[in-house]
């Protein structure tokens, strides 16, 4: 009988977060028995990890754990070149900054006749 042998093809993963996220994602990603392979970037906020190309994202984030994805805001990117297109994204919206002026004018208001 023969056994057939897979051949696993790797993709990289950059993950982003607030502080000290690396820990918590490494702990549960070697609890959760999924393969990957753990590297380091040049930036220190970015945890580099390879992963089986044909694992879901989904599932990398159910092994993560949803309170940790939460807790630390993490960010999942295919190439640092994505990082940097979600992080120049375009300004805020008209709406948007009409939204943070109506807050501003609204804050001065209430704060204004206090004391």
């Amino acid at each position: 009988m023969r056994t057939l042998l897979k051949i696993m093809a790797w993709t990289t993963l950059y993950i982003a977060g607030k502080p000290n996220f690396k820990d918590d994602v490494l702990d549960n990603l070697e609890k959760s028995g999924i393969s990957f392979l753990p590297g380091s970037s040049d930036d220190k906020d970015i945890f580099l990890v390879w992963i089986d190309e044909t694992l879901p994202l989904r599932e990398l984030k159910k092994a993560i754990g949803s309170k940790t994805v939460f807790k630390y805001r993490l960010q999942f990117f295919t190439s640092l070149a994505k990082k940097q297109e979600e992080l120049n994204k375009a300004p805020l919206t008209a709406r948007e900054q009409a939204m943070i002026l109506e807050m501003k004018t609204w804050e001065g208001n209430k704060y204004r006749h206090s004391a």
